[in-house]
């Protein structure tokens, strides 16, 4: 049986989930999925229009929307005097693609095949 080395690998895998630990830790809060999800059905809302779709209070929208930018889930854009949010997810998505498509490289290394 051949030996393969993933130390390369898993050293990596280990770099990705940190980077996506941000966005699993947004992704994790209820709140946070239902403010996704409104803003995937609206260009984007400023945080008086978040908060009357939600049960949430003004300031536990806005931490919930501070993290959810922290995560780089969101942008957000000042008009007027209202600061309006919108989702800007490629960059997440991409990191949480590669970090699966290391750890699908991990497996097949690692899953034995049958074959011996």
């Amino acid at each position: 049986m051949e030996y393969l080395d993933t130390t390369q690998l898993e050293t990596t895998v280990h770099q990705q989930l940190r980077a996506c630990s941000p966005i699993f830790l947004a992704l994790a809060d209820p709140v946070r999925q239902d403010i996704i999800m409104m803003l995937t059905k609206h260009e984007s809302l400023n945080v008086a229009q978040i908060v009357e779709r939600s049960p949430m209070s003004r300031s536990a929208i806005s931490h919930h929307l501070k993290i959810l930018k922290q995560a780089s889930l969101l942008t957000s854009t000042k008009k007027a005097t209202e600061i309006y949010y919108s989702l800007d997810i490629e960059h997440p998505v991409a990191l949480l693609k590669a970090f699966l498509a290391t750890t699908e490289q991990i497996l097949t290394i690692k899953t034995p095949t049958g074959d011996e």
